[in-house]
Parts: structure tokens; sequence; C-alpha cells
């Protein structure tokens, strides 16, 4: 077992009773999932403030536990999306 980092968004809209929940994907540290979670909370803020919503958004970065195997398929796929980058000049 290896250790992942999981960002957790918890939003709570006025006048609604539930609080929204969103996760987003996993992270290798802890550096890595607090850098992720400044831009995502300012990316959810500008998508609801778009929308015209009053929105109160918190998130957290949350350890778990992940079999190797999930290490293995992520780091295949962020080696994918960097040729795919790399390929396209950006």
């Amino acid at each position: 077992m290896i250790t992942v980092w999981f960002l957790m968004a918890l939003m709570s809209y006025p006048n609604l009773p539930a609080i929204a929940y969103k996760g987003y994907g996993g992270f290798l540290t802890f550096e890595e999932c607090e850098e992720k979670r400044i831009l995502i909370e300012n990316q959810i803020a500008n998508y609801e403030m778009q929308r015209g919503n009053t929105v109160y958004i918190d998130t957290y970065c949350m350890e778990f536990h992940a079999f190797q195997t999930q290490l293995e398929k992520k780091k295949e796929l962020d080696k994918q999306k960097e040729l795919n980058t790399i390929g396209l000049g950006i």
C-alpha cells in the first residue's frame, strides 16, 4: 500500500439545505494536493460567480492508502498526458 492525497471540496449554498461535495483525484504528495487545492477552489468560485450563485467553499487534502497498481496506472496516464502535451506543442 502507498499513501495518496485526495482533494475534497465542500460547498454550501444559501437557502439550500444540503452541502455539496466534490472529490478531485489523487496526488502523490501533500504539497501537490495543497497547490491544487487553491487552484480548484478558485476555479469553483469563478464558475459559481459566473452562474450568479453565492457559495461558501472549503477544501481539504485527505490522506488515504492505495494499491501499488493504482499508482502505476496514474504514472502511466500522467506520462501519456505529458507526451500528448509535448506533441501538440503546448
